[in-house]
């Protein structure tokens, strides 16, 4: 909001005085009125009251200077009046009445996770530190584009649910911003994106985590396909950028000690996350192991299963939900 002061002396009828209201903070930020005299003043006098709180200046102000006066109101919507005089150095003076309103928000804590998301059902718990009075959802498909959108009005409910409706089109990304009842927003993205990584599997020697040469061509093919990837969902394509994790996960069958079948599928699983690492890529990188825990094929105990000797590599923007296949959410980070 601006205000302008008009003196109509001889001087010169041309603006005197601009004021300037930063009227809409986040705490701990102070709300403001800027004057910026137009012409020097040997003196300026402005006196505000806003919620009974008294703010103001009173002294000599130079032309083309800033005159910064905090507000030091609390959260809130308040109403600031007050009176501004000017006595300026060409003889010239005017007064003029203040009225404005100001407010201060505390900041709005967004939280949503992805085990708050529900794709099938197109809907999303977001959670709340304070009332707000909208929430929107935008949502962008594989092509960056966007494909459904909703809006929920003034609310105080904690987790709020939001449904949308949407093309039939994979979700890449949900953009969630909550409107606080002054008119502030926050917003976060989630990014409920992953992609399996089809490949043939490497076939280590038994009890060792060691990949032989012979086995090398496979993940050469799958390094290719991670590459397409990468380059199908990079940010020319869709006008933002998503993120990208490979993860890594390790399987055996049955046969063994199931504590010992787990140690080997982190290995395995380490083994395989290091040789991505070192033939280029270069976003982060997680394994974990999961040994028998989590069979693709259900056998007796120590049963020579080869379909349980696998891997996966997925491409993913968050953390994988955990599944019948990912039963755990124990990912370390390749260093």
């Amino acid at each position: 909001m601006v205000w302008i002061l008009m003196l109509a002396a001889t001087a010169l009828a041309q603006e005197a005085v601009k004021l300037e209201v930063i009227h809409t903070v986040h705490a701990p930020k102070q709300p403001a009125l800027i004057v910026k005299p137009q012409a020097s003043a040997s003196r300026l006098k402005i006196a505000l009251t806003c919620s009974g709180i008294q703010a103001g200046f009173d002294g000599p102000a130079s032309a083309q200077t800033e005159i910064r006066i905090s507000i030091p109101v609390p959260a809130g919507t308040h109403t600031c009046t007050g009176q501004l005089h000017g006595s300026f150095t060409d003889g010239t003076e005017g007064s003029m009445p203040l009225s404005f309103q100001v407010a201060v928000q505390d900041p709005i804590q967004l939280s949503v996770s992805m085990d708050d998301l529900d794709l099938e059902g197109h809907k999303v718990q977001v959670h709340l530190n304070q009332p707000v009075s909208q929430i929107d959802v935008d949502v962008f498909g594989e092509t960056g584009q966007q494909i459904g959108a909703a809006t929920v009005g003034a609310t105080s409910r904690t987790p709020a649910t939001v449904q949308w409706e949407q093309a039939q089109e994979p979700i890449v990304r949900l953009r969630i911003t909550a409107t606080g009842t002054s008119g502030m927003s926050t917003a976060l993205d989630l990014f409920p994106w992953s992609y399996k990584i089809p490949h043939d599997e490497v076939i280590f020697s038994s009890g060792s985590a060691v990949i032989r040469p012979s086995e090398i061509p496979k993940l050469e093919a799958a390094r290719v396909k991670i590459a397409q990837v990468v380059t199908r969902f990079s940010p020319d394509k869709l006008g933002f950028t998503l993120p990208m994790q490979l993860y890594v996960a390790g399987y055996t069958d049955t046969v063994g000690n199931s504590v010992t079948n787990r140690l080997l599928s982190e290995r395995r699983a380490e083994a395989l996350a290091s040789w991505f690492k070192a033939s280029g890529f270069g976003h982060p990188i997680h394994f974990q192991g999961f040994g028998e825990s989590a069979l693709a094929v259900v056998t007796p105990d120590e049963t020579d299963e080869a379909a349980n000797r696998r891997a996966l590599y997925i491409i993913a923007a968050e953390t994988p939900t955990v599944s019948a296949a990912l039963p755990t959410k124990n990912w370390k980070q390749l260093r």
